[in-house]
């Protein structure tokens, strides 16, 4: 739901933290979709995943709801995923500023039930506008997940093939079927 009244920046970050989330969109106050129970399984999944590629080396932080910035636009976000490269970020994840002021290298975006289209095509655009080098909208009903590289593009990822996280991460790939699994037979 949006508020009716617009808000600053300034006074979005200064409102206390709540649940449903809160995102800022162009100065209109957006609860972020709530999730359900196959939402939570992609998103563990997910960070699973990355967590055991980060064993093959410790060059990027990852981690679900952290809040970002993009000022000139009065945008804050949360993906469901980010994935910052510490060539990019910080060498801690206790140096990132919170909110962090810059977009991710890769954010993976897993839609709700009650996710309106319209609003996800305004992430999406917002995304590439912030310089996000990655981004992986997964929709649990239609089992697809669309890819979205700075300056190509969009593509539904094909089932048959591994999805590479390539530039972002040279070597991660996402079994697909093996992802979605975690929704069960049905």
């Amino acid at each position: 739901m949006a508020t009716k009244t617009r808000i600053t920046l300034e006074e979005f970050l200064a409102l206390p933290e709540s649940k449903p989330y809160l995102e800022l969109m162009d100065g209109e106050v957006i609860e972020k979709a709530m999730p359900n129970a196959l939402h939570g399984g992609l998103v563990g999944r997910l960070n699973g995943l990355l967590w055991w590629h980060q064993q093959t080396g410790d060059y990027f932080h990852f981690g679900t709801e952290m809040r970002h910035i993009f000022a000139p636009e009065n945008w804050v976000f949360l993906p469901d995923v980010t994935l910052l490269l510490k060539a990019n970020a910080a060498e801690t994840m206790a140096e990132l500023p919170d909110p962090v002021p810059f977009p991710p290298d890769l954010a993976i975006e897993v839609l709700s039930p009650d996710e309106r289209r319209g609003r996800v095509e305004d992430r999406v655009s917002a995304y590439a506008r912030a310089g996000t080098t990655l981004l992986w909208i997964i929709d649990p009903e239609r089992r697809s997940i669309t890819v979205y590289r700075r300056g190509e593009e969009p593509v539904t990822a094909p089932h048959d093939q591994p999805l590479s996280a390539a530039p972002v991460l040279p070597g991660f790939e996402l079994d697909i079927p093996s992802l979605f699994a975690v929704l069960g037979t049905n």
